[in-house]
C-alpha cells in the first residue's frame, strides 16, 4: 500500500513540475498515471482536466472533470474546472450553474494522502479560464472567450490581484470592443484598484453603449457598479504614476 501511495504521490509530483515547466504533454501522462493509481480520488482527474484545458483538448477536459466529481460531488476544484471547460465550449448557461454551485454549495474538504497536507492541482482557476479563452479565440468563438477572460479577470479581482485583471478584461475588450458586460467587469476592475476617476468614466461610457445596445441583466449590474463608485473616495493614485 505505501508503494503505492508513493507512486502516486511521486507522479503527482512530476505532473507538477512539468505543468510548471510549461510542458503540458508530459504533464498530462504523469497525471494520467496517477489517476490510473488513484482513480477513487478527485484530485488527479482534476489534474488530468487542467492539462487537458491547457492542450485545447475541450471535450476530453469535460470528462475528467466529471470522472472527478463522480467520486467527489464537491470538490471545488474539479467544479471551477468544469466551469471554465464550458465557457470555452461556449456553454454559458451550464457554467453559470456550475459557478452557482460553486458560490453557494458546500466547500470541498481537503484531501489528504497518508496523512500528508492537502495537495493542489497545478493549474490555478485563473489560468485554467485564461487557458479556455484562448482555445476559444482559437477557435473563432469570440463570445467564449470573452466569457472566459471575464471570469478570469473576476477571479484574479477577488483575490486582489487587480493588475491581472486588467490584462484579462483588456483581452476581452481586444477581442470585441461593443460587449457591454467586458466595459461592466472593467469599471469593477477600476474601482478595485481605487481609481474612482477611470470606474465612473467606464460607467457613463457604458450607459451611452446600453442606450444603442440594450442588455438587461448588464444594466441591472451597472445600478449596483454606478452607486458603488459614487460612494467610493476620491482617487488618490493616477495610472502610470
Amino acid at each position: 500500500m505505501q508503494d503505492l501511495y508513493g507512486r502516486y504521490a511521486d507522479a503527482l509530483r512530476l505532473g507538477h513540475q512539468r505543468a510548471a515547466e510549461g510542458k503540458f504533454k508530459d504533464a498530462l501522462g504523469h497525471y494520467q498515471a496517477a489517476a490510473e493509481l488513484a482513480g477513487e480520488r478527485a484530485l488527479p482527474h482534476v489534474a488530468v482536466g487542467g492539462m487537458f484545458l491547457r492542450l485545447g483538448k475541450i471535450r476530453e477536459a469535460l470528462a475528467a472533470y466529471e470522472r472527478a466529481l463522480s467520486h467527489e460531488p464537491d470538490d471545488v476544484d474539479a467544479l471551477t474546472g468544469r466551469a471554465a471547460a464550458l465557457l470555452a465550449a461556449g456553454r454559458r448557461a451550464e457554467a453559470a450553474q456550475v459557478q452557482e454551485l460553486i458560490a453557494h454549495g458546500p466547500q470541498a474538504a481537503g484531501q489528504a494522502i497518508l496523512g500528508h497536507p492537502t495537495d493542489t492541482t497545478a493549474v490555478p482557476t485563473a489560468d485554467r479560464l485564461m487557458a479556455a479563452g484562448e482555445d476559444a479565440r482559437a477557435s473563432n468563438r469570440a463570445s467564449a472567450a470573452i466569457d472566459a477572460w471575464l471570469a478570469e479577470s473576476a477571479e484574479h479581482r477577488s483575490a486582489d490581484h487587480n493588475d491581472a485583471a486588467l490584462d484579462a478584461c483588456l483581452r476581452a475588450l481586444a477581442l470585441d470592443s461593443s460587449a457591454a458586460r467586458s466595459h461592466l467587469e472593467l469599471a469593477r476592475v477600476w474601482l478595485a484598484r481605487g481609481w474612482k476617476d477611470l470606474a465612473a468614466e467606464r460607467v457613463a461610457l457604458l450607459e451611452r453603449l446600453l442606450a444603442l445596445q440594450p442588455d438587461a441583466p448588464v444594466s441591472a449590474a451597472l445600478r449596483d457598479v454606478a452607486a458603488q463608485v459614487a460612494a467610493a473616495p476620491a482617487t488618490t493614485e493616477q495610472p502610470g504614476s
